[in-house]
Parts: structure tokens; sequence; C-alpha cells
């Protein structure tokens, strides 16, 4: 049976795991193999895929025929619906003259389009796909526009004009003057939310920025009521300064069942009023009322460290010059903070929100009680660090007990361990093992896959990991490579033996070329020994042994349903795999 996948790692908890998969399981995989399928074209961008596929079931079109549908967005603003039995394009639809790739939007050029960047969000009650779209009408980032689009998902036209996200605006207080969002100066890569706050749809749109060294810089959450089809609310995270962006490697931002989201933000000024780099924030949005606007507020977070910290300066400083955003560490190559490349995810069960960024450090934080971090907090980094769930651990990694995930001189994180970057993408995944108990997983830079459980308390135990190890051909005189491993997992409930992870791995560095990536599937549950008696995840299946090639589609990941494996890849293609 098809389970319909309608956000970007199958749930608004993004725990990048569906319990539903009834098909694939470590028996049949280990005894068949996996095969390709069929491969589904997406002309229009040489490289096409940076949203994650999206899958729903028995779509009744306009002839009458039922489909089980694909849906893709591409750079190049178009949007692809395949009927994933036959791979029978149903429809396309286009939305827009997606922008030309240029070094002021990517250094090394990996995208020749900039278009529909974010993976869309499906209403399945109106079986409606809303996506943001990257348009110009000459192709210029100067007259480029930010729009969220409707399309109906039966026949791919669109149900409303439009709506442009320019000019969304947020008023910061604290005698600041109001912040206005302007398409020129973002990137919109945070996956969209759908979810239902106070009785009401609304969609939720994270943005980062084109370059972190503007001083417009800065993070933005937009909320758009459903119902009206109208910006609602918005929110940024600067306001005298610059940064806070909103990536999250693609994630979206998660959220609770109380109707609370959280987000990860990057490089960034921090005062805990109106700035909020560096931070795991939880907010709160208020939808329209009575003549009264909406509105999105902080209502708690948790930082580990200020930028002008990890320069060496005074922690408490609130930035580290105006107008800017970061200063380089210059410690061994070390000059990228980040903790918005990873994302948090939601475990409600425990009451916690977990996430890592670029350190490869694991914050696990009590979502009911995150910690209000100050500046002067900065000056006692363990009373900061108190205030977690649990103590910080090295997630992606380990450089040796020497060095402390919580050190008292933040500077201390200022190396490249073993002469590579070990940075957290996206979030780590979460699944309910009937062996192990609640589980976490995730594949860090030139790192491998790692296994842990995670208790009711926070407490977070390691287990095993893999022997393969990303970007393996990545030169370490450059760094070593970017992604990591890119994961979901798929299970049939707690059923033993159903468990399996499935990574998308780059053989070299996806950040800086074009490179082949590899498709690895893992046993989630039961483990091997490595000769030094640690445990070992067990390899069941490598498309390189297959001799399945592809092009690593960087930040995206692969999709499990219904005994099928949907992989997007930089061929301007998306790969389908089944049970050979």
């Amino acid at each position: 049976m098809t389970t319909p996948v309608l956000t970007r790692s199958y749930d608004n908890a993004r725990s990048c795991t569906n319990p539903k998969e009834s098909q694939l399981n470590v028996a049949n995989v280990t005894r068949q193999g996996i095969r390709r399928l069929m491969s589904l074209p997406l002309p229009g961008d040489l490289r096409a895929c940076e949203a994650q596929p999206l899958i729903v079931s028995g779509v009744q079109t306009s002839n009458g025929n039922s489909h089980d549908l694909l849906l893709q967005a591409t750079m190049a603003n178009i949007i692809y619906a395949y009927d994933i039995q036959s791979g029978a394009l149903i429809w396309q639809s286009s939305i827009g003259t997606p922008i030309q790739g240029s070094r002021k939007i990517d250094l090394y050029l990996i995208n020749d389009h900039w278009g529909v960047l974010s993976t869309p969000v499906i209403d399945p009650d109106t079986q409606t796909l809303y996506c943001v779209s990257w348009s110009s009408p000459d192709g210029t980032v100067a007259r480029a526009t930010h729009s969220l689009h409707a399309l109906d998902i039966r026949d791919g036209h669109q149900t409303l004009p439009p709506l442009s996200l320019e000019g969304a605006t947020y008023e910061p207080g604290q005698g600041l003057p109001p912040q206005r969002f302007q398409s020129i100066a973002r990137k919109q890569r945070s996956a969209l939310l759908l979810t239902k706050i106070r009785g009401l749809k609304t969609i939720f749109i994270g943005c980062g920025s084109v370059s972190e060294n503007d001083g417009k810089a800065r993070g933005w959450v937009i909320a758009v009521d459903v119902s009206g089809f109208a910006i609602s609310a918005a929110f940024a995270t600067a306001a005298r300064f610059s940064g806070g962006g909103i990536w999250q490697a693609g994630q979206g931002l998660s959220a609770d069942s109380k109707g609370f989201l959280y987000c990860m933000t990057g490089n960034g000024a921090f005062d805990g009023k109106t700035e909020w780099g560096e931070c795991i924030l939880k907010l709160r949005y208020t939808p329209p009322k009575n003549g009264k606007p909406g509105s999105i507020q902080v209502t708690d977070w948790w930082s580990p460290f200020s930028d002008a910290g990890r320069i060496g300066n005074d922690p408490t400083l609130s930035h580290i010059k105006e107008g800017g955003d970061l200063a380089p560490s210059n410690k061994n190559g070390a000059d990228d903070m980040d903790l918005g490349s990873g994302a948090p995810v939601c475990i409600e069960e425990f009451g916690v929100i977990a996430g890592a960024g670029k350190d490869g450090i694991l914050y696990v934080t009590d979502m009911n009680r995150m910690g209000k971090t100050s500046n002067q907090d900065f000056r006692h980094p363990a009373a900061n660090y108190a205030k977690l769930k649990t103590a910080p651990l090295w997630f992606t990694f380990f450089p040796g007990f020497q060095v402390s995930p919580a050190p008292d001189d933040v500077t201390k994180l200022n190396f490249l361990f073993n002469g590579l970057t070990h940075h957290q993408h996206s979030t780590p995944v979460v699944y309910d093992s009937p062996v192990h108990g609640k589980m976490l997983f995730n594949w860090g830079e030139n790192g491998n896959l790692r296994a842990w459980t995670i208790a009711p308390s926070g407490k977070i135990t390691y287990l095993a990991c893999s022997a393969e190890t990303a970007s393996p051909q990545a030169p370490a005189a450059t760094n070593g490579g970017m992604p990591g491993g890119m994961i979901s997992l798929s299970c049939n409930g707690k059923q033993p033996g159903t468990g399996l992870v499935w990574a998308l791995v780059p053989v070299g560095d996806a950040n800086k070329q074009h490179t082949p990536g590899l498709l690895y599937c893992y046993d989630a549950d039961n483990f091997a020994t490595f000769p030094d008696g640690s445990k070992q995840l067990r390899l069941l299946w490598n498309s390189s042994d297959w001799g399945l090639t592809f092009m690593h589609p960087k930040f995206n990941v692969p999709v499990v349903s219904g005994g099928k494996i949907f992989v997007p890849t930089y061929d301007a293609r998306i790969d389908i795999y089944g049970l050979a």
C-alpha cells in the first residue's frame, strides 16, 4: 500500500521515518536486493531536484482515472506529476521564469537555475499542493520575487493567483523600524510547513539569505492563512544587526501538537530580544482576530554561544560588527559556526527538541523550558549548558575524550578536528525500535552513519556506526566533502525485522562539484561487531554493487512508500527502486 508523503521528512515533527512501510524489510532486501524500476525525467534544469518528492495515492484526475502520483517541484519552476506505477506523465505545470544561476547566488555554480528550492506541502483535504517559486520576468535576481502558489494536484492548474511574499512586514518593537521582506536578498530553502493552529490551517515559510555577509541578511518566518490565502503574520530574526538565517539544509520548521513551532538559526547577532542568531527557537503564532493583526513571537529559546565569543571577543557582545554577520575565527580554517545547518526534531513524547549544527554537537532542550539564554549566560557556559535536558555530546564524530563538547572556553571548538568538516545537515532520524527503544540516527560530513538511543530523560547513548563514510574521495587537503549522508527510515510499526535506514551519500564534495552518489540500505536494529568489539551497522545493500549510478542531490533525501524507494538525483530525473 502506498503511504502518502505530504511534507518533507514524512511528518511535522520531522522524524524522517515512515512507520507504515509493509513491503520492504530486512529479509527481502537481503535476499532479493534492490533494482532500479524506472526513471522519471525532469527536463528544464540540468540538476532539477532540490525539493523532496511527495507522494499522494488514489488521486482522481479529470478523466475519471485514479493514480498514485509522485509530485516533484524543480528549479526550473515546473511541477511534474507522474503515475508511480506506470511512469506516465499525468501533468506538468510551469509557475514562472526561474532565475539564471550565477556566482552571486552560488559560488560553485552547482545549479543552472533557481526556481522552487524548498519542498512543497500538500493539503489532502483540498488536494492542493503549495509551493514557493523564485521567479523573474527576465531571469535576473534584480527583478526576482518569491511567490506562494496553490495547485490542484488532479490537473496542475493554479486554483488561486500567486501570492507575492514581497513586502511582508515584521514589527520588532524596541523602538526599531519595521522589517520588510525583500526577495532580492532571500534564499528560500527551508521546506514548507502546513499545520492547524487554533482551528485555522496555516502555512509557514522559513527563509535564509543569499549572502550571510550582506547587512540585510536575516532569517524570516512568514505565515499564510490558507482560507484567505493571505499573509497573516511575519517574523524576522534580526532588526538591529544581521544574520540568523533559517535554512536548515532544506528541512522545514517543526511543529508540536499544541501549535508551537521550532527552528534553528545560523550565524548572526544575538541579544534575546530582537536578534536571534545561533539559536534553537520556539515560536508562537497568533492568527489575526477582531481587527488585530496576527503575530509570530519567540516564546522560548536556547543558544550555545555568541559569534563574538567564538572569535575570542567578549562573549556577552550582541554582535561582531554592525552591518555584518560573522568574523572568521582564523583558527585552522574553522570559521563557520552556523547552528542553522541542522534543524530541530520534535520528540514530543519525551518533551524534547533536539538538533545539531556545523560543530556536530547535539543539543537536547526541554521543549517546555528551553532556558532563555541571555548574553550574560555566555560568561558562564557550564550554567548555560545545565539548562539543557542532557549534556551536549559529540554527535557526528568523536574527536577524543580530551575535547569537550561543552567547553568553558568556546573558542576551543574553532578547529577542524582531523582536518575535516563534521557538519550536521537537516534533522536526526527518530525511530521506535522493537529492540532498542527510541533511537536516533545521523550521518555527518566526512563521517559515518551513527545510531543512538534516547531515554525519556533526554539522555543519549551511543550504540553503533557504519564502516562506510561520506565523501570518501573528497580530498582531505580541502577539508573533505559535504553534506554527509542524507537519511530516512522505513519500518512497519514496531514489527521486528522491518527497520531499514536509507542513505544518500556523496562520493566527493557535493558542495563544490557535481559528484556521483551512493544509495545504501542498513539494518536499523541488529548490529554486527567490528574487530575492536564495538558495534557496526549492517550494510544490507549498496547501489554500487549493482552498477547503479547517479549524481548526488546535495541536501535531498530518499523517500520510501509502498515498497518503492524514490531517489532524487542531479541528473534531472527521479529514480524509482524496488525489490529485485
